[in-house]
């Protein structure tokens, strides 16, 4: 599927830079619970870390996140603000998981000092335009790569060298992703989330709205 990926090329160590504004962009499976840290200097994307949580709830991966960016030193006023990405539907877990785990993470954040600003959509885009999108950014026609990736997300790696569409019995590729591997898919979701989001084909989908308790 992430045909545009290149080892030599869209990897690179990275380290934060207190210039830019963070992003977490989460996939809402149950186990692995995966998201992505990374920061966005305009049209370019950095993806600096990953989260792949075994059996893990919503509240316990914010925590993991907020562990994981305090490891990187006191943050600079460009980064206690965090934009937060992600899945719509919050991965069907139960019948109201697009609300009650975009809700627990919005009220998680309320203790801390973080201007957090939400930018789920609505509803998600198709498969097939998610990861155009971020083939895209991979390598667009101009030959330009757009997202750097650091080694130390191996899964994510593994995912742009392993996920890739199912075929029927004809050996015909469908717009469906072969999610035989439990372990596959679900950080590239989250990152795809996010690229789709800023940077879709089709302009940015509608924000969800939450309304007050």
């Amino acid at each position: 599927m992430y045909y545009a990926f290149d080892h030599t090329k869209n990897l690179e160590p990275l380290r934060y830079n207190p210039q830019l504004p963070l992003f977490w962009s989460l996939d809402f499976n149950v186990n692995p619970m995966c998201s992505v840290i990374g920061q966005r200097d305009r049209d370019r994307v950095y993806i600096l870390d990953e989260l792949a949580l075994p059996d893990s709830k919503t509240w316990h991966t914010c925590e993991a996140f907020l562990e994981r960016i305090g490891s990187w030193g006191r943050l600079s006023p460009h980064t206690t603000s965090i934009d937060v990405y992600g899945d719509a539907t919050g991965g069907g877990r139960h019948s109201s998981a697009s609300f009650t785990d975009w809700q627990m993470v919005r009220d998680f954040f309320k203790r801390y000092p973080y201007q957090v600003r939400h930018r789920v959509p609505s509803s998600n885009p198709l498969v097939k335009d998610r990861t155009n999108c971020v083939n895209a950014m991979l390598c667009n026609q101009a030959g330009e790569r757009r997202l750097r990736i650091d080694p130390r997300c191996k899964q994510l790696i593994l995912d742009f060298d392993r996920v890739h569409w199912k075929v029927d019995l004809n050996g015909n590729t469908l717009a469906e992703i072969d999610g035989s591997d439990p372990m596959r898919t679900h950080v590239s979701d989250a990152l795809g989330y996010m690229i789709a989001q800023e940077f879709g084909m089709r302009g940015k989908a509608g924000e969800m709205r939450y309304s007050p308790r």
